[in-house]
């Protein structure tokens, strides 16, 4: 029983507006604006995330899988900044 009153745990509290002195009356610039501010949001994310129960683990393994690729991608740019061009292009003969 707990786990169920777990799962919903996070609701979305947000409000998105796009009011009409925004955008000087123009209805398409409207919907782009409410778009973007959509997605900014995070609530098209949220909804599909909320369609299909994860288990827990996956979830984690997810999260685990997801730092471990951005620590990767951070390292290789810094091996990319600090070393010089001579070492990186090394050629045997």
């Amino acid at each position: 029983m707990r786990n169920k009153a777990r799962q919903h745990n996070s609701k979305i509290n947000t409000c998105v507006q796009v009011t009409d002195k925004e955008c000087g009356g123009n209805a398409e610039k409207m919907v782009r604006r409410f778009i973007k501010k959509v997605k900014r949001e995070g609530i098209v994310e949220e909804i599909r995330e909320r369609r299909h129960f994860t288990k827990p683990t996956i979830v984690r393994a997810e999260k685990k899988r997801n730092t471990k690729r951005l620590i990767e991608k951070i390292n290789k740019q810094r091996d990319e900044l600090f070393t010089t061009t001579k070492t990186r292009f090394k050629r045997r003969k």
